[in-house]
């Protein structure tokens, strides 16, 4: 017996998601770096939400 699978549909278009990817290249070295005195987890979180806001 087959059994048939619904096909997830993408959260985002092709081309938000291809926005998101870009911004998130862009701060890559910041959001992937380790935390710091100068670098936060604070920092981090506001960079993420730029990220997603983009």
């Amino acid at each position: 017996m087959e059994v048939k699978t619904k096909k997830k549909k993408p959260n985002w278009s092709t081309n938000k998601f291809e926005t998101l990817v870009s911004e998130y290249e862009n701060k890559f070295d910041v959001l992937e770096d380790d935390l710091s005195v100068s670098l936060t987890g604070s920092d981090k979180r506001k960079i993420w939400e730029s990220v997603m806001d983009a």
